[in-house]
This record gives C-alpha cells, structure tokens and sequence, in this order.
C-alpha cells in the first residue's frame, strides 16, 4: 500500500529519536529538510509500486479492462457456444422423388422462448437430400443464438421454417452444448490456470486443444494419476472407503499419495502424520485405519486427498499400463453420413473381440439385453448421436427394437473414434449377406479433436479424445407458488434457471440437493421449492438420472436419486423437461 510524505517523515523521526536522541528535527532545521526531501522521494517510490501492482493485478480487474489486460497476452473471452442436436424429419408416405433439404433450414420450437415472447430456432449445418421412397431424414442443426437457452429436451423442435412436403419434424434426441458467454470470474480463472503453462504433454496443454474447437466448451483429461479430494469422519478403527465415500470412479489409489489434515489455513490447521496417525493402503480398494495412539480422535472430520487412477482413464497401474492420456469434451458436431454395408453373419457370441463372455454394449432407447445369439454388423463411423428407426431392405421393412437394436459401446473406448457400435440383428431380420445402405448422424467432434492431438501428443503416449458421457436428468420438484404469479411463466424461468445451474456444474462435480433447490429457490415467484419425495402421492420422485436421452422417452429404467449423488469423472448434466408438482401456498 502506498504511504504519504508526512507518514514517512513520522516514521524517520521517530526513528532517529532512538539512534540519533541529540538531533533537532524542528520545522526549518537543516536536518528537517532533508528528512522530508528523504520521505518526499520514499514516498513517491510507494506510489509507484502500488500503481504497477495494481495495474498487474488481475483479481482487480472487469469488464473491459479485464479483456483488454489478458488479451495482451493472447487471451480473450470465450463467446458462448450454440446448442447442437439433430432433428428428424419423417414422412407418412415414401417421398415420390429426391427432397433437397438446403444448408440453413431452418426448424423452430413451438414454445416461445423465457423472457422475448419469440420461438427458439435452429439451423441446419448440411445440406441432405431425402432419397425417393425414403420416409425419414436426420438434419444436424445448431441454434441460432449462442448460451445454454438452446439446451432442450426431446420433442421440442417441432416446427419448420419451410414446409417439406408432408414431413413433420422433432428432436428424438436432447439439444446440448450450449453455453453462456464467459464471466470475468470464469476468465480470470482459466487465465491463471492456463498461462505460461501450456508445456506440450501437460493436462493444461491438451485443455488449451480441445477448448480452441468452436464446438467444446469443457473439458477433462485424465493420466495415469488424479487426485480425489473429499472429507471422511475418523472411524473408531477401520473403514473400507467404498463403503463411506462416492468412489465408484477409482480404479487404483496409490501408496503413499495421500495428505490428511483438518481446519487447512486456520490457526488450529492440523496436518497428521503416516503411520503414526492413520494409514491408508493402495489397490483397487483403499482401507483408511486411524492409529489409536495418534492425534486423530474417532469422529474427527478429516480433510482426505489421495492419488488414484480414474476409471474413466485406460491406464491400467495393475498391468502395467501408463501410457494413455484420455480427454473428454462435451462438443457435439453432428454430420449426416450414408453407409452401404452387408449384414453379417457373425453373432456377437462367435466374435470373441466382440462378446469375450460379457456384454460390451449396451443397447440405446431399450431396456433388454444385449442378446448373444443375434448377429452384429458394426457402424463405420461413431460415436452415433441419431439413428433410424426403420430400415428399408427390398421393399420390406424392418422396424427398430423390434427386428433390430442400436448398440453403443461401453468399453474404455466408448465415445472415441475407436468406439465398436453396431446394429444388433434378431433372427427376423434380413438374411445374412444381403446389402443395405443406411444414413444415419454421428458426433465427428471427437475424430476430429483426436487427429489434431495426435500430432501434437509426446512420443509413447497414447492420446484418446471422447465425447463425455451425460447424466440426462428428470428432476421432480415440489414447488410452493407466492400469490399473484402466472404460475406457467414461473415453471418457464425455473426451466431456465436449472439450465444455468446444471451448465455451472463441471466434470465430476457432485449434485447437492440443497444447492439445486436455493438455486430455484431465487426465482421471483417461488415461495418453497423442494425435491418430491417418494412418500408423496406423484409417482415421480427424486431425480431420475438415464444413460440416453432416449432411454428416457422409451420407458428406460433409470438411476433414481433421492438424496445428493457425484457425476462420474467422464461425465456431465442435461436437463430433460422438470416435472412441477404445485403445493399449497401456507
């Protein structure tokens, strides 16, 4: 902090008044004099510094300013990104001759949008063409206004700019991707994380990659260590940490990585010593044991950071594999491709790539098994984002999860370029050997991202980009209305502030209940907002977590949390349409 001339000349006098006791400091003396051009001059050395370090101060600065400060290094502020998804257009009869469907067309939602009165609209990002004697096209489209409002769940995109024939329109699948412009917050942060760091071969480095492709707002990579940070209470002896903490994302914890303390940069900061305290062991399933003659006491709150392997990575410490650097990005950019392939005559039980005694597949919008006995005949291009369903084969028609499945890969691999996805065949389906040609949508964001990493990765690593995995969430809420609001406008700025809320959320983050409901709870409007509980008499309750937005639409069991619950390392929130349940106002 600066300090003024008399401030100084105080501090030299009284000074010299224990080292020099005999001197006169009067006003108009000669050593006065020079005293106050001393403290005139040591002052002025005080401003300057403080104007330099203010000027170099980052945590002081918004706005402009803040952007005009980072972009002389190169930075500036992320823009937002626009919502991406398909939209499929399906006729009743067979399309009598070949539809253009031109770059741009437009698609809108019968909803007008919270807070302008007007409809949300989409764009398509390619040109297609609806082949005579198809029925159905996918269009890949993106939304015409950057920010999460483009963030929708199925079937709301149902309108078209221009009329196509007799084909009516709707999204099967979430629109996703969408984001807010960037806070000065946000921008401060990824400046401090980013700058100066980005050393090819570090986590930083490959985030800087990902996040220069105008489809990827976030992003996460994982080595061969992570480090999980979380609180344990002290138990009286032992615990297995399974049983205690949400680790279901470790692999392997690695011996001696762990730092445990309490009350951290506190006066009573307490860090506890290895072996003396307590003891942790290593492996797949990590032992914490309190020493009953150290400091620790049962029941103490414990800070626990400890280095593991995610199960998101494909490193593998327990044979040896450490090498492979994943990276997980939430971009979507959707692109129509038209495949001509023959129905094998492998089944998956005969292919032991494939099958190898358990299911590597999982399939979408279905809640049976994956079946041995029917044939595989795999996509060439993945991860798939939208697929028929129908197929036309010589004038006959074979009807999805009736004569065949979608199947996606839940290998280590899954969402990458390398992902095995197929179509699962029953007995009813064609014959083995007879062609088909099948256009479906797939996500290129990855296969794109992973050829641009390949070439700048270190030697022996193994780098792999993937489309994160999504926790499509149907959240039940029991809501308390203050009189005098139009309650549908009230459900709509909920719907928008969820979005907000869920878009805030990173890679692994957990979902509080008691975050989710203040955050509803700050709505004009909503008096009490609570998550419905199961007691009550809807038959939704809690939050409903699906693989797919699909499965959800299809009747798919899902995950149902009743209390707070952590995303997976490799995975993000979507907001599927909330379920409003009004209560009395008491």
């Amino acid at each position: 902090m600066s300090r003024t001339p008399d401030e100084v000349s105080q501090r030299i006098r009284d000074k010299l008044k224990v080292t020099a006791n005999g001197m006169s400091l009067e006003l108009g003396t000669p050593e006065r004099k020079i005293v106050d051009a001393v403290a005139e001059a040591v002052s002025e050395c005080y401003i300057d510094q403080y104007i330099v370090g203010s000027l170099l101060d980052i945590d002081a600065k918004g706005g402009l300013e803040l952007e005009q400060f980072v972009g002389i290094f190169g930075y500036g502020r992320l823009q937002g990104r626009r919502a991406t998804g398909v939209v499929r257009l399906e006729m009743n009869t067979a399309a009598p001759q070949d539809m253009p469907i031109p770059l741009g067309t437009q698609f809108y939602t019968k909803d007008a949008q919270p807070g302008t009165g007007n409809p949300l609209f989409y764009a398509s990002t390619q040109p297609l063409v609806l082949p005579s004697g198809s029925t159905v096209v996918d269009v890949p489209v993106e939304c015409t206004i950057a920010g999460t409002t483009g963030n929708l769940p199925p079937n709301s995109v149902t309108y078209m700019g221009a009329a196509i024939g007799s084909a009516v329109a709707t999204n099967l699948t979430a629109m996703t991707g969408g984001v807010d412009v960037e806070t000065d917050d946000q921008m401060r942060q990824r400046f401090k994380d980013t700058f100066l760091r980005n050393c090819a071969g570090t986590e930083d480095y490959y985030l800087a990659l990902a996040l220069q492709n105008k489809n990827v707002s976030k992003a996460a990579v994982f080595g061969p260590v992570s480090i999980y940070r979380t609180q344990l209470a002290a138990p009286s002896t032992s615990v297995t940490l399974s049983t205690v903490l949400e680790t279901t994302d470790v692999k392997y914890v690695w011996d001696k990585g762990e730092s445990v303390f309490t009350n951290l940069a506190q006066t009573n900061e307490k860090f506890y010593t290895r072996l003396a305290d307590y003891s942790l062991s290593s492996g797949a399933s990590p032992t914490f044991t309190r020493v009953s003659t150290g400091q620790i006491q049962a029941g103490d709150i414990l800070d626990l950071e400890f280095q593991y392997t995610t199960r998101s990575s494909r490193n593998d410490p327990n044979n040896n594999v450490m090498n492979k650097v994943d990276v997980f990005i939430d971009g979507s950019d959707p692109f129509t491709v038209t495949e001509r392939t023959v129905v094998s005559s492998t089944t998956l039980s005969t292919n032991q790539d494939l099958w190898n005694g358990t299911t590597k597949f999982k399939r979408v919008g279905n809640s049976g098994a994956v079946s041995s006995s029917n044939r595989i005949m795999r996509l060439g291009s993945v991860p798939v984002l939208s697929f028929p369903n129908t197929i036309v084969v010589g004038g006959n028609t074979f009807t999805r999860n009736t004569h065949y499945w979608l199947l996606r890969g839940t290998t280590l691999e899954a969402g990458s370029c390398r992902e095995v996805a197929g179509i699962e065949w029953a007995g009813n389906g064609p014959s083995s050997g007879t062609g088909i040609t099948v256009s479906y949508t797939y996500n290129r964001a990855p296969e794109v991202l992973n050829a641009v990493m390949r070439k700048a990765k270190q030697v022996t690593t193994d780098v792999l980009v993937h489309q994160c995995a999504y926790a499509y969430l149907k959240i039940n809420l029991s809501v308390e209305y203050d009189r005098g609001y139009v309650v549908s406008q009230v459900n709509n700025a909920i719907t928008a502030r969820l979005k907000v809320y869920l878009d805030g959320l990173r890679f692994g983050n957990w979902l509080e209940f008691s975050d989710l409901c203040l955050a509803v709870h700050q709505v004009n409007g909503v008096d009490n907002v609570w998550v419905t509980t199961q007691s009550e008499p809807e038959t939704g309750y809690g939050i409903v977590s699906y693989a797919s937005s699909e499965d959800g639409q299809a009747g798919v069991n899902g995950t149902v949390w009743e209390g707070d619950f952590k995303l997976r390392d490799n995975q993000l929130p979507v907001l599927l349409d909330p379920v409003y349940n009004r209560r009395a106002n008491r």
